[in-house]
């Protein structure tokens, strides 16, 4: 099945990718908050970034030059037309921009994030499982997937339309995503429902390797999604200067007494 549609799959977005050009014009909410999640879940330490299905290119350019500016990026697409565009518009020189059907093809290397930007619900679900078997030994142990998708109330909101769809458009529950989790060894670490247009239309979700066990926060840890904001140059600050001399701890304890004798008796 998967193979018999391939060509008209590839023929499909080479027409859709005209409309990439509008979303950069016009503006985009959809992708907007696409772009600001990327910003809240990878970490800025990650150093090889797989981006499947990258249309224009927007989102990979994003990761490269305001998220994980030391990332290698490899963004693939089956349409080479977008990547015409993807080339054009967001060439960088971290980003590889490849013509590649990640179902037929069995993509090298080890990354540390996979990110789908409103991917994963255009792939078959009979060609499920291929993928999460391709994740599987593409992912790194402690690495992550990044998953934008249409609500499934969005996708019913759609299909009574009939309007909207396109050529392979399957609805994307969290059972999905958690049959994804446990296939690749990993779990849910995120999973949240946004409104872009409508009520609880899009969901932003991570899986992630490495979950367990518990234990000290790191570098890569400190994700606003997570509630931890990268550490600014006052805290980099402290922890250079503050335990070893001392000071920031005698201005902690100088505001402790401070606030303290405001307190009534």
């Amino acid at each position: 099945m998967v193979r018999t549609m391939k060509g008209d799959v590839e023929t499909y977005y080479d027409k859709f990718s005209r409309k990439f050009i509008d979303d950069i014009v016009l503006g985009n909410e959809r992708i907007k908050q696409q772009l600001q999640f990327f910003s809240r879940a990878l970490p800025r330490t990650v150093r090889s970034v797989l981006v499947v299905g990258c249309g224009s290119g927007q989102g990979a350019h994003h990761i490269a030059t305001a998220v994980s500016t030391r990332a290698r990026i490899l963004a693939i697409d089956i349409s080479s037309e977008s990547l015409k565009l993807a080339k054009s518009l967001f060439a960088h020189p971290r980003i590889e921009y490849r013509q590649v059907d990640v179902i037929e093809h069995p993509l090298s290397g080890e990354w540390e994030a996979i990110v789908l930007p409103d991917v994963y619900e255009h792939i078959p679900k009979a060609a499920r499982t291929i993928l999460h078997e391709r994740f599987n030994r593409l992912l790194t142990p402690n690495g992550r997937i990044l998953f934008t998708i249409p609500s499934p109330g969005k996708q019913a909101s759609l299909f009574k339309k009939d309007e909207g769809l396109q050529i392979v458009d399957e609805v994307v529950t969290l059972e999905d995503l958690n049959v994804v989790a446990k296939e690749i060894g990993g779990a849910l670490a995120y999973f949240s429902l946004l409104s872009v247009w409508e009520t609880n239309d899009y969901i932003h979700a991570v899986i992630e390797r490495g979950t367990e066990p518990v234990r000290p926060i790191n570098e890569e840890d400190e994700l606003p999604i997570k509630g931890r904001i990268p550490r600014n140059l006052r805290h980099r600050l402290k922890d250079a200067l503050g335990h070893r001399f001392g000071l920031f701890r005698l201005h902690e304890e100088w505001n402790r007494r401070r606030i303290s004798r405001r307190i009534p008796g």
